[in-house]
């Protein structure tokens, strides 16, 4: 399949994936580490948890350079101009593209979040 992350990294490589079993397993493990960071019920100290953000970021943006085949100059580049939560949402639309959704489904489900958000905090 054929990838753009563009709009989340803005580099304009188009990637032709293949989801390899070694691509899905390490988009699971990211998304293990994710659901993980999220966890509340679980006792952390604020040492782990730092440390195992930092482990994500890592895994996230070997990740990404795998599934888009960014060069070490243009991962640098991503990590000095994008922010987390752009980056997030960058490893998210890649996942989703991995699982098969389309970009027209991605780009509708993002206008319903964003709806969804609006909607929230306008009837505060």
């Amino acid at each position: 399949m054929k990838i753009n992350a563009k709009n989340y990294f803005r580099i304009n490589k188009t990637a032709n994936v293949t989801p390899t079993n070694n691509i899905i397993r390490l988009a699971t493990k990211v998304q293990i580490g994710m659901l993980e960071s999220q966890d509340t019920e679980k006792e952390v100290t604020e040492l782990d948890a730092m440390k195992n953000g930092l482990e994500l970021q890592d895994e996230m943006a070997d990740f990404v350079q795998r599934v888009m085949g960014y060069t070490d100059k243009q991962m640098e580049t991503i990590n000095d101009t994008i922010s987390i939560e752009r980056f997030g949402e960058g490893v998210g639309y890649l996942i989703m593209r991995l699982n098969g959704i389309s970009d027209a489904d991605i780009k509708l489900s993002e206008q319903k979040q964003r709806k969804a958000i609006e909607d929230a905090k306008s009837s505060k």
